[in-house]
């Protein structure tokens, strides 16, 4: 079952110059709660925003924007807002150099149980990183853009962490991370063939995120607790969700 508020037309932010551009906004808690729109957005890369682009985010509202890549990513692709006195530009790099050699431990499993396996180990290894993102959403309410390469993996980590803590139900979650497959339209998810070593890594599977949910459940009791394992504070927490729901 699709959740309600999975296909709201306000989700996409059509940009000429990026890709899988969609506000968090619209999804129901499950205690009756809505998300709100123009607060957090998820994104792929932005080095090519036109000046267009890059006028419609300012106009939307948006006045801090989180880059989660890794420094060889940045200084290939500069985000068009890094030098910008528009906004406020941070870099939390979530993978860093702890993934460089990754290789996936089950040969045989399916696509959507190496990712996952490979998001699993990211929020072990990264973990401080994700806290440090944490405490920086926490510092004000509005206006929050948060971007990897494609705005799959690291992306689609945070907004699971993110609507987690707005308390949005797991189906919820899972749909909102499949959604890459419908926002990106470069191809980037799939370019490889499906046979392809690492073809896995391609993959937008709303199971993928399930299993990454069950193993929070399964070693810190969830995604809440699993912030608060890595050193967020209560009043953080309660911040971001008065940040996303009120």
């Amino acid at each position: 079952m699709i959740p309600k508020g999975i296909s709201n037309p306000q989700r996409q932010l059509p940009l000429a110059g990026a890709d899988n551009v969609r506000d968090l906004g619209g999804y129901t808690t499950k205690s009756g709660q809505i998300t709100q729109f123009h607060r957090f957005v998820r994104s792929g890369d932005m080095h090519s925003l036109s000046l267009d682009d890059q006028q419609v985010l300012l106009d939307y509202g948006i006045k801090s924007v989180i880059d989660l890549r890794m420094s060889w990513e940045i200084k290939a692709q500069p985000n068009v807002f890094h030098q910008s006195s528009m906004l406020d530009y941070r870099i939390h790099d979530f993978w860093g150099n702890r993934f460089d050699d990754y290789r996936s431990i089950n040969k045989t499993a399916p696509p959507a149980r190496k990712l996952a396996d490979l998001y699993c180990r990211g929020l072990e290894l990264s973990g401080a990183v994700m806290a440090e993102i944490m405490h920086t959403f926490a510092e004000k309410q509005t206006g929050y853009l948060f971007h990897c390469r494609s705005g799959k993996d690291r992306t689609g980590l945070v907004a699971a962490m993110l609507l987690a803590i707005a308390g949005v139900s797991e189906n919820t979650i899972c749909q909102d991370f499949a959604l890459t497959q419908q926002y990106l339209k470069t191809g980037t998810i799939n370019p490889i063939a499906a046979s392809a070593p690492g073809a896995w890594q391609k993959t937008c599977e709303r199971e993928t995120m399930q299993f990454t949910l069950d193993f929070l459940t399964d070693h810190y009791g969830g995604a809440v607790s699993y912030l608060q394992h890595i050193g967020l504070l209560s009043s953080e927490l309660q911040c971001i969700k008065d940040s996303l729901t009120g």
